[in-house]
């Protein structure tokens, strides 16, 4: 898999400030074809549905460290399971959703990651989310 860029999602960062809990919230990685339009997330629809070894809804992601690095607040969450083709499916963005705080029918979409063009998935091949570790970054950081 290629690196891919972050996009966040600014009207979703307001609510994630003022109603989120990010240390228990529940945190998902999903994955789908079309740049997102706004910070609703709606299962199957916001993203792939279920066909060829991905599951609608994407998967969950554990919260490795929430809290202050200095003066600024970093969420650190865990790689999320390995998608594994059956069929094989298409995407080209992944993205940052928070389910616990719902501005669609399912959570809301932080952010998102662009691959640069579409990756086709074969069968028995797999699709790695690799998310930053680092206390210092994170995968979402308030300055």
């Amino acid at each position: 898999m290629p690196t891919a860029s972050y996009v966040k999602i600014p009207a979703a960062i307001e609510d994630i400030v003022e109603t989120g809990n990010m240390a228990t919230d529940t945190w998902a990685i999903a994955l789908t074809n079309t740049v997102p339009g706004s910070k609703v997330f709606t299962t199957g629809t916001t993203d792939l549905t279920t066909a060829g070894g991905y599951t609608a809804g994407g998967n969950t992601v554990a919260v490795s460290s929430s809290g202050m690095n200095g003066s600024d607040f970093v969420l650190v969450l865990a790689d999320p399971t390995v998608w594994t083709a059956t069929t094989g499916f298409t995407f080209r963005y992944a993205l940052l959703v928070n389910k616990t705080v719902l501005n669609g029918a399912n959570g809301t979409t932080l952010g998102y990651w662009d691959y640069g063009s579409s990756q086709v998935v074969a069968a028995s091949e797999t699709v790695t989310v690799d998310l930053d570790q680092t206390a210092t970054v994170g995968v979402f950081k308030i300055t």
